[in-house]
């Protein structure tokens, strides 16, 4: 769902810079944000006016709360409750891609789950492509030519013969959501089957989620998909615009391309059908990419050549336990494979992708080997990698990403779009609200495999630079925003490296480095295919931390501040034993556990440590430390990664010098 944007990062799904080292308990740090047009910010960081934190602007939580339960549907740990449900959709899908309208057609047919304790008497499915119907609101908010913006295309899906349970529906189309009434009421544990054939024009530019380019075509959105309803919001159906993302429900999909005979199709799930598809050279190759942790070319450059052929073939897939399928089709596509623990990852590439895509499938397998180790291991039987126009953007077992001339230039976003198998494809959260559980999340994990990709580099620089730099323009929001209410140029920012940036810090010093890895694996498992809330998240850390977390959710994901701690004198005395008393000042509203590094007289140095509540009491605290020497200077935030956003007040005397900048996930 997104895209390339290693530099900038100003992208919306995009990756991340590379780190090196696997996720350990100890101890970790947090830090906040600060708003534009905030008098406690520092002057660097203030503009014109802003909200500072959600209560000040109505649509910065237009979720109707956060915190449901604690419940029998959601426990007081983050766990799922004992009454736990969500609804269940599975597909049949037949569709034809006709190349020279550039128009797919078919139709779907979903049999759709109440789990629910409540009868419903009409369901909510989405309607993606009607982001490109003239006058949609994703069309009045983007410009056109933006990245989300239509650029002047115009389509939508066409619906006819829309049924429920064989019988005739009545239809509410509202922009990108339609309300189907169901024939008869669907009481908990009932099954209905919503039917319909549809079909819409391609976009050449699909708002950076789907694209074609040529004959070459990437097929996202493409099929009329169920909406969610939650214990939480009931029905969710916050129109598609854009910039925000997905919120799917889970089941079993069985779909099907028909396509020139010439064309080879890549997709989401295991192809069914390959006696009939691939010749048989393709199919030994394929076989022996799927036992091998080599690369294997299942089609080779000499034979990735695209042929008239007369007729039509079609292609069959399945996906198992998955939220949505894609595909990409062309003629002549480069197909590299290898596996790693029968799992087989894949890399599909046309001629403009460039010679850094060779190294696609070990990069794929690098991945997915990575956060299987490190997070929750790969329930997939495949990974595939797809180069083409779309810059960045995730399915289940199915990426898209931008071309590149080296394997550098490939293995952010690459990495960074299949990292999104974890969050949102497995732990299903709702993109559409909460872009920190979903581009966050995986922005965080990003940072241990890049850190271990690249030995020596680190990921934590990148990262609250790109937060600084909102900051300092004014466009900052809280993370709670949901992304679609997020300024563009800062989604990069406040939906991934921001709360990249807070979960590090985090991890780092406020719970611990091993605690809370235990914590995040455990959130992992338990929410497995599942519809986690913030609160679900906040909870488990809690109760994996042992203590009360609030300051920390109110400051930096709920509050807008920025930390700015800073020391205001030092005072010593000997009376039997030697004491320095620091004076500390919050100039924020920020509070944060913190961190002293001492010089002593005879040039050595010492370490201490305070926790947050020295600021339950007011916004000044003098700290007495027994030293085992004269102090001749002081400095805060000796571990460069704590995001003081005024260094000028951080050091008195001859202070001692910080560590230098070092992996963030070691």
């Amino acid at each position: 769902m997104k895209r390339t944007i290693l530099a900038l990062f100003c992208l919306a799904c995009a990756p991340q810079q590379p780190v090196t080292t696997a996720p350990r308990p100890a101890d970790a740090s947090v830090v906040l944000e600060s708003k534009a047009g905030d008098s406690a910010a520092p002057a660097s960081a203030r503009s014109s006016v802003q909200w500072r934190t959600i209560d000040e602007d109505l649509f910065i939580l237009p979720q109707r709360g956060t915190w449901s339960g604690p419940n029998r549907y959601r426990s007081a740990d983050g766990s799922p409750g004992p009454d736990y449900w969500q609804q269940r959709a599975d597909y049949t899908i037949a569709a034809q891609l006709d190349t020279a309208a550039k128009r797919i057609s078919g139709t779907v047919s979903i049999r759709y789950t109440n789990n629910s304790p409540d009868t419903l008497r009409f369901v909510w499915l989405q309607l993606d492509q009607n982001l490109y119907r003239a006058g949609s609101k994703g069309a009045a908010l983007y410009p056109a030519d933006s990245r989300w913006g239509v650029r002047g295309f115009l389509g939508g899906f066409d619906l006819s013969d829309v049924r429920t349970n064989g019988r005739a529906a009545t239809l509410h189309v509202d922009d990108t959501m339609l309300r189907v009434a169901l024939d008869r009421p669907l009481p908990p544990a009932g099954r209905a089957t919503i039917a319909m054939s549809f079909a819409f024009l391609v976009p050449e530019y699909g708002s950076d989620r789907m694209a074609r380019d040529g004959s070459f075509y990437e097929i996202a959105q493409w099929y009329p998909r169920m909406a969610v309803y939650d214990d939480v919001r009931g029905w969710n159906i916050e129109p598609y615009l854009g910039q925000g993302e997905f919120y799917l429900e889970y089941g079993d999909i069985d779909y099907s391309i028909t396509i020139p005979a010439g064309y080879v199709v890549a997709g989401s799930g295991v192809l069914d059908n390959p006696e009939q598809v691939l010749t048989a050279d393709q199919r030994r190759r394929l076989a022996a990419a799927a036992r091998s942790d080599t690369v294997v070319r299942i089609i080779p450059p000499a034979e990735a050549v695209a042929r008239p052929t007369p007729g039509t073939k079609t292609w069959r897939f399945t996906a198992r336990n998955v939220r949505d399928v894609a595909w990409a089709a062309a003629p002549d596509f480069r197909w590299d494979a290898t596996s790693w623990k029968g799992i087989l990852t894949q890399a599909y590439y046309y001629p403009k992708a460039g010679k850094g895509w060779e190294a696609a499938a070990e990069q794929t397998q690098f991945t997915i080997r990575t956060y299987s180790e490190l997070f929750y291991p790969y329930p997939y039987p495949q990974a595939t990698s797809v180069a083409g126009p779309v810059g960045g953007m995730e399915y289940p077992m199915f990426v898209m990403v931008h071309g590149g001339a080296t394997p550098a230039a490939v293995f952010g976003t690459l990495d960074h779009e299949h990292g999104h198998e974890w969050f949102p494809m497995i732990v299903g959260s709702n993109e559409r609200l909460y872009a920190w559980q979903d581009e966050g999340f995986n922005t965080y994990i990003n940072s241990f495999s890049n850190e271990r990709r690249y030995p020596g580099r680190e990921a934590w620089s990148a990262y609250s630079a790109n937060w600084k730099s909102i900051v300092e323009r004014g466009i900052d929001s809280p993370l709670m925003t949901a992304p679609d209410n997020v300024h563009p140029s800062a989604l990069g920012a406040v939906g991934y490296r921001k709360p990249a940036a807070v979960l590090l810090m985090l991890r780092n010093h406020v719970v611990g480095p091993e605690l809370f890895d235990a914590a995040f694996r455990e959130y992992t498992r338990k929410w497995a295919f599942k519809h986690p809330t913030p609160a679900d998240f906040f909870r488990t850390i809690e109760s994996y931390a042992g203590g009360d977390l609030s300051w920390y959710w109110r400051a930096f994901f709920y509050g807008n501040d920025v930390l700015d701690i800073g020391v205001t004198s030092v005072t010593q005395s000997d009376t039997g034993q030697m004491l320095a008393t620091v004076g500390l000042r919050r100039m924020t509203s920020v509070p944060f556990p913190v961190m002293l590094r001492v010089r002593y007289a005879d040039g050595g140095m010492e370490d201490f440590r305070l926790p947050e509540k020295i600021w339950a009491r007011g916004d000044a605290f003098a700290a007495t430390l027994p030293t085992r020497a004269r102090v001749t200077g002081v400095r805060l935030w000796p571990i460069p990664s704590v995001p003081d956003w005024n260094s000028d007040n951080d050091t008195w005397g001859d202070a001692p010098p910080a560590d230098s900048p070092a992996p963030a996930t070691r």
